[in-house]
């Protein structure tokens, strides 16, 4: 004689036990979460890429061609003492001329590297002084040490130009 306490299955007749197996859940569960999870993470790459690009302003140059230019962060930084050993505080926004051949390239090198663009050009700001920014001869030295910076950085791409929209010395 079998013992009382002894697991019987027919003894559970009363019990319905329904027969979906736990991992047909899972699946029917986590297929339509991951094609979403999926479409979403899709979306967010295409949104992002289509904000990159949102970013460049295109501007008539004198020959009528429309340019593609980035614009960068405005610049504040204070500059070295000049003779009479007064500080002197900059503020200026520049924009990028970009070759339109290599345009996407080129927003998508910037993107990447504009924390290390922006530390290059801070860090050339920051050591001229007010007698740096005299005179037409000085400017176009300016010009051709930040375009010089620039192509370091987007390198082995080339910007056209650099465009000084304001600059303001105080």
């Amino acid at each position: 004689m079998a013992p009382e306490f002894a697991h019987d299955s027919r003894m559970h007749r009363g019990r319905v036990r329904a027969h979906t197996p736990g991992k047909y859940i899972v699946l029917v569960l986590f297929v339509p979460v991951s094609l979403v999870a999926l479409a979403a993470g899709l979306w967010l790459s295409y949104a992002e890429r289509r904000a990159a690009f949102a970013v460049i302003e295109y501007r008539n140059s004198i020959d009528g061609v429309r340019d593609a230019y980035y614009p960068m962060p405005e610049f504040l930084v204070d500059l070295r003492t000049d003779n009479d050993g007064r500080t002197a505080y900059l503020r200026l926004r520049m924009s990028i001329l970009l070759d339109r051949a290599e345009l996407s390239s080129s927003v998508e090198r910037i993107d990447a590297f504009k924390p290390a663009l922006t530390e290059r050009l801070t860090f050339f700001l920051r050591e001229l002084s007010p007698e740096d920014f005299d005179g037409s001869e000085e400017m176009a030295r300016l010009k051709k040490e930040m375009l010089r910076r620039v192509n370091l950085v987007l390198a082995p791409y080339d910007a056209g130009d650099v465009v000084i929209e304001e600059i303001v010395i105080q």
